[in-house]
């Protein structure tokens, strides 16, 4: 049985309909369909009925609980339901049970409104199985290791890019087990880095599976609906030693964050222990034996500074680690209006494009995160950035301006990386704006009717942003405003589907479903889609 008990029923419906509906369960579904007691438009009451389906197998799920308007109903064993007498027939239905996920991604259904003017026949909703890890934490010679937490990351793509998103953890039982219930998706499992396990002096280094080698290029596991994966983890424990640092320069202690790098490439965040008795500013970590390079990187009044030094731990505490401390460098960034840009439009500023860094080698067990675009005291825009390479991204929402051109020195970051070398502070990135947007419109349909969509626009020439969404009405009819000017690849799906569509492969599934368009400043081209189903999109 592991360690920390799981949610009641109870428990998790209330988190269903306060906390996280698409995590835990709850669909917000749009009715295809509705039957009525009388005519479309009518003030009488009707009868709306349907069945709830298990998204994988097609079959009916028992049990389920289906709400609308504040009255809810579970659903027969053959997974039917049936509201009788409903006097008013707009609103959301929602649908949820242990066990199961409303949609095929976290965050994926927002719920669409129930309208009376729908078809008279009964509602299918769908909901998909959990997926779950299973497995268990041991020492390398087979030991058990209870109450190590272990966590399950999941692959995401937003506005930011690309991040890892910790969907579910637990701590391990007195048998070093552990169960891990999650949505479909591309994951990582990890083990969390413990000081002192169980009161002990020994130190439990992170883990993470699957561990990048020759024979495993994709650096995750993907998980399908209804799937069980079993995993073990064997994180090295070792005795952990004081080692005690300090600061060269009057950096303040603020919230330093320091992460230790061993010589097996992997990567520790540490705890930070201050002790109020040191007038020097010293601080406290614990570390195993072994070779580490430890980076600090402490927010200060002026900015940022890190430090980088190196530590051998050979079976006994070390003092007299020194950090010498630098500022991060200070990339400017400026805004230049293009010429052509006429003045219908308030002008724009930096801040409104969403502007970040994506640096091309990040790595969740690095903790990088994208670099955001700041104010400086003077009212500057700057990116804080150290030496590496980097993408420039911004939000695929920029409102009646686009970004039509960015440099730095001679790097066009529209379409290629760029290098932020030691020193480079000062340089600026020259960001070059347009108000001459085009518009695109057209009409979703779903096996020939007319249906509710997401639509992705994925540029295939340079743009700082990978993709453009807009999310129909229910009718089916799209419109986006304010589009850069360009050429697109279109597609429409049922549901959100939020994945890397900068890699040119994760539309090649659904090809038949993918429609070219050019569109010029000025001009409002139109462009029907048939939307990619939601059966067709199952993981």
């Amino acid at each position: 049985m592991i360690v920390s008990a799981g949610p009641t029923w109870i428990q998790r419906h209330l988190w269903c309909r306060i906390l996280l509906p698409c995590l835990l369960g709850m669909a917000v579904i749009a009715p295809a369909q509705m039957s009525s007691n009388s005519a479309s438009g009518s003030d009488a009451p009707v009868t709306i009925s349907g069945q709830v389906l298990n998204a994988v197998s097609n079959l009916p799920i028992a049990r389920a609980l289906v709400q609308i308007n504040g009255r809810a109903i579970l659903t027969s064993y053959n997974g039917k339901f049936e509201f009788a007498q409903v006097s008013n027939s707009t609103g959301f239905v929602q649908v949820s049970k242990p066990g199961f996920y409303a949609s095929i991604e976290p965050g994926g259904s927002s719920g669409v409104f129930l309208q009376t003017s729908h078809v008279a026949t009964p509602l299918v909703l769908r909901l998909y199985p959990e997926a779950i890890f299973t497995g268990t934490v041991t020492e390398p010679d087979g030991d058990p290791l209870d109450h190590v937490v272990v966590s399950a990351r999941r692959s995401m793509f937003n506005s930011s890019g690309h991040t890892w998103i910790p969907v579910a953890q637990a701590q391990t039982d007195s048998h070093g087990r552990f169960r891990l219930p999650v949505p479909a998706g591309d994951y990582k499992l990890a083990s969390m880095y413990i000081p002192q396990i169980n009161g002990t002096d020994k130190a439990v280094l992170p883990v993470t599976l699957p561990a990048k080698t020759s024979l495993n290029t994709s650096g995750f596991f993907h998980i399908r609906s209804g799937e069980e994966q079993q995993d073990n983890l064997h994180p090295v424990v070792s005795h952990a030693y004081a080692v005690t640092a300090t600061f060269d320069s009057a950096a303040e202690r603020g919230f330093p964050r320091i992460i230790a790098r061993s010589s097996t490439g992997s990567a520790i965040s540490l705890p930070v222990h201050f002790s109020r008795s040191d007038e020097d500013g010293a601080f406290k970590l614990e570390l195993p034996s072994g070779t580490y390079t430890l980076i600090a990187r402490v927010r200060s009044p002026d900015g940022i500074v890190e430090g980088e030094t190196s530590v051998t731990v050979a079976d006994h505490d070390v003092s007299g680690i020194v950090f010498h401390l630098e500022p991060v460098q200070t990339l400017p960034v400026e805004l230049q209006v293009d010429s052509v840009a006429t003045s219908d439009n308030p002008q724009p500023s930096l801040m409104q494009f969403g502007l970040m860094l994506e640096k091309s080698e990040a790595d969740p067990d690095d903790f990088s995160f994208p670099v955001p675009l700041t104010a400086q005291r003077d009212g500057a825009m700057s990116f804080t950035a150290s030496p590496g390479s980097y993408h420039l991204r911004a939000r695929n929402n920029q409102g009646a301006w686009y970004i039509k051109s960015a440099s730095y020195g001679v790097s066009d970051l529209l379409q290629q990386e760029f290098v932020v070398a030691p020193g480079a502070g000062g340089i600026p990135i020259r960001v070059t704006v347009s108000n001459q947007t085009a518009s695109l419109q057209g009409t979703c349909t779903l096996s020939g009717v007319q249906a509710a969509c997401w639509v992705y626009l994925i540029p295939t020439t340079s743009s700082a942003s990978t993709v453009f969404t807009v999310r129909s009405n229910e009718q089916g009819i799209y419109n986006y405003t304010h589009l850069p000017p360009g050429s697109y690849q279109a597609i429409a799906f049922e549901q959100m589907h939020s994945v890397d569509y900068g890699d040119a492969t994760v539309l090649a599934p659904y090809a038949t479903h993918v429609r070219a368009v050019i569109v010029r400043a000025g001009e409002k081209p139109t462009l029907d889609l048939e939307t990619v189903s939601e059966a067709e999109m199952a993981p």
